[in-house]
């Protein structure tokens, strides 16, 4: 593939040297031309950690192609919450659109014109609010006609998006009472128990009883009514599910670590903006929970166990 990438990247590092190594020689790829960089600092608690955060730091030296690179290295850390977000908040004050990646994402060349692509056809569609690399429930969508759809889940391993849409973030889901009050969950999924568990994230993340940043943006997204648009294929493998060192993903997953998939060009586009809300259940239960472990994870809230 003869292609180069202009749309600017925001790269988000941490502490693991090999992955980083990974993801950088994937971009030499594709040769983007403004590449953001945020490495969060090391935890004093963790031994060895402030070695690997050098190590990773030291590796974009291999940056050996033309390219403008502004750096956001952390003298603490700032952890997945605040860090992340306020990476991204970096990145939206110079930009007006752009993709993320994060160091364990590993993204098929065909994902960077994917997403400057949409980028370009949907600046102006203000529903559309995140743009999504991976999509872990392929096995649903391969066979569909089009390229993409369109779902209420922003997937973030690998995505992309614009600044009038993150300035719609709340970090600290402000209106999450009224989004609640008003059941706007039971327009978005139809199972009781679906909505029980996402209401659950959503109110343990406002409490900051969890360090997630994406639930705080896929509830931004919703509580918008906006829309992600995901490719029928997936186009990013999580390189970083069943690592002992990742944040959240130390437990290997097979229906998660799905390999990327080259996406055919020229697109095919959907007629309409609009989800398919049988897709959307099925890919709540690969993503979210399974049939089986949301059954009881519901009786374990139902009898107070966590």
């Amino acid at each position: 593939m003869d292609y180069r990438c202009n749309t600017p990247i925001l790269l988000l590092l941490f502490n693991r040297p090999k992955h980083t190594e990974a993801v950088l020689h994937r971009l030499r790829m594709v040769k983007p031309t403004k590449l953001f960089v945020h490495c969060d600092g090391a935890r004093a608690s963790v031994a060895g950690e402030e070695e690997k955060v050098a190590d990773v730091r030291a590796k974009l030296g291999k940056i050996d192609w033309p390219c403008e690179v502004k750096t956001f290295f952390r003298e603490q850390n700032a952890g997945l919450r605040l860090g992340v977000s306020g990476a991204l908040n970096w990145f939206f004050e110079a930009v007006d659109q752009g993709i993320i990646l994060e160091d364990d994402c590993l993204p098929d060349v065909s994902f960077f014109p994917f997403c400057e692509a949409m980028l370009e056809r949907y600046a102006d569609e203000e529903q559309v609010m995140h743009i999504g690399g991976s999509n872990v429930a392929e096995r649903f969508s391969k066979a569909f006609q089009t390229s993409y759809f369109f779902s209420q889940f922003s997937f973030v391993w690998g995505w992309a998006s614009w600044r009038r849409a993150w300035e719609k973030m709340s970090l600290d889901l402000d209106g999450l009472e009224h989004f609640i009050k008003d059941n706007r969950i039971k327009s978005l999924t139809p199972a009781p128990m679906a909505q029980a568990y996402l209401l659950e994230k959503f109110r343990a993340t406002k409490a900051r009883e969890n360090n997630s940043w994406a639930y705080a943006w896929n509830y931004s997204v919703l509580n918008n009514n906006g829309l992600s648009i995901v490719p029928r294929l997936n186009l990013v493998q999580n390189t970083g599910i069943g690592d002992p060192e990742a944040t959240h993903t130390k437990r290997s997953d097979n229906q998660a670590n799905i390999r990327a998939s080259t996406l055919a060009f020229p697109l095919v586009h959907p007629t309409f903006i609009e989800r398919p809300k049988s897709l959307d259940k099925e890919i709540f239960y690969v993503s979210q929970k399974s049939r089986l472990r949301l059954i009881l994870w519901f009786l374990l809230q139902k009898f107070g166990i966590r």
